[in-house]
Parts: C-alpha cells; sequence; structure tokens
C-alpha cells in the first residue's frame, strides 16, 4: 500500500500526527503481557486528564467514536426505557437514532440548528418526560456548536435521570470537564481533535 499524501482539512478525520504514527508501528504485544498492562494502566491514567475526571473506568473502546456511543447507550438504556436526547444537530439525530434500535422510548429536545439548549430548557424537558437516561452533544460537527454543561449532572441527579455526552468533536480541543459537570458517561473519539486514527473510541 502507498496511500498518496493528503491533508485533511474537513471535520474529521484529520491528519495523524507524526508521533501517533510512529506508535502505530512499534511491535504487538500479547494482552497478557506485563508491559501491556502497564501500558493500558498508563493509558487510563492519560486519558482521565483528558477526561478531567478521577474515574477509575476510564478507558479505550475498541472500535470507531459510533462504537464507543452505541457501547455507552446500550449499557444505560433498556428496550422500553425513556431517553430524552438534545436535538440541535446531525448527531442529536444519531443518537435518537441509536436509541430507537436499542428499543428505548424516544423524547427530545429540540434546539434549531445553531443554538444551544438553556439550563432551563434541559430541566423542563427533564420534568416534562421524566426520562431514565438524557443524552447530549458537546460539539455537534453539523453546526459547531458547543453545548454547555456545567449544571446538567446536577439537573439530571436531582431527578434521579442518567446523564450521558458524545464529546467525540471536543475531546483534546476545549475542556470537557466530567467531573466538574457531573455527568455518569463521556465517550469521545481520535479522528478529531485528538489527532489521532479511527477505530479507538476514549469512554469514562
Amino acid at each position: 500500500m502507498d496511500p498518496p499524501h493528503r491533508l485533511l482539512m474537513g471535520p474529521g478525520p484529520v491528519n495523524v500526527h507524526p508521533r501517533v504514527l510512529r506508535a502505530m508501528s512499534a511491535d504487538m504485544l500479547g494482552q497478557f503481557d506485563p508491559e501491556m498492562t502497564r501500558y493500558m494502566n498508563e493509558t487510563m491514567a492519560l486519558y482521565r486528564r483528558v477526561f478531567m475526571t478521577e474515574n477509575r473506568w476510564t478507558f479505550l473502546v475498541d472500535g470507531t467514536a459510533r462504537a464507543g456511543i452505541e457501547a455507552a447507550l446500550v449499557s444505560l438504556v433498556e428496550p422500553g426505557a425513556r431517553l430524552l436526547v438534545i436535538q440541535a444537530g446531525r448527531f442529536g439525530l444519531l443518537l435518537s437514532e441509536i436509541g430507537q434500535r436499542i428499543g428505548a422510548e424516544i423524547r427530545t429536545l429540540d434546539i434549531p440548528w445553531g443554538e444551544v439548549a438553556s439550563l432551563e430548557q434541559i430541566e423542563a424537558a427533564i420534568t416534562t418526560h421524566r426520562p431514565q437516561v438524557f443524552a447530549a452533544i458537546h460539539g455537534d460537527t453539523s453546526t459547531t456548536m458547543a453545548q454547555p454543561l456545567a449544571g446538567v449532572g446536577a439537573i439530571c441527579q436531582r431527578h434521579g435521570v442518567l446523564s450521558y455526552v458524545d464529546a467525540t468533536a471536543t475531546l483534546g480541543g476545549m475542556a470537557v470537564a466530567t467531573d466538574a459537570w457531573g455527568v455518569d458517561v463521556v465517550t469521545g473519539g481520535l479522528q478529531k481533535c485528538m489527532g489521532g486514527p479511527p477505530g479507538s473510541a476514549p469512554i469514562t
């Protein structure tokens, strides 16, 4: 294989950083190798810093960013459960599509594309729809808007709602303050701000 060099200037994938390319060419290790365990623990510790969390369960899902989203939603949402999604761009629609495949009862907080939801709108929607799970996109590629999430975790906890955030477009590019937001699960991808290849999905 000899793929041509491209300057990738779309929303993702982006060009992979040379250090990442060098690391990808390193020798394979078996999953039971002590060195593999050491690398895994180091990776988990480093991703805690990226996610701004103390959560021990911060690791990589072996798959695309969408695999991380699906892993999170399948773990949080049971068939028949009510899922409330902020729909303010293409990727909010994706969360609803995945929720439908799981068998969730979908409710949406519809916001005009190019705008974000206020805390008051989010709490009103949670009060009205009484979901088991609330889901939001931190940064929607289709609109370039970043949904403010400070205070969202507290609202969800007050109403007994689990919370999920997809930070694929923002992880590594702006603060993803998992612990400060108080959200339960956050996932991301490597192919945007992280400057890595698609195929690994960080999750906490």
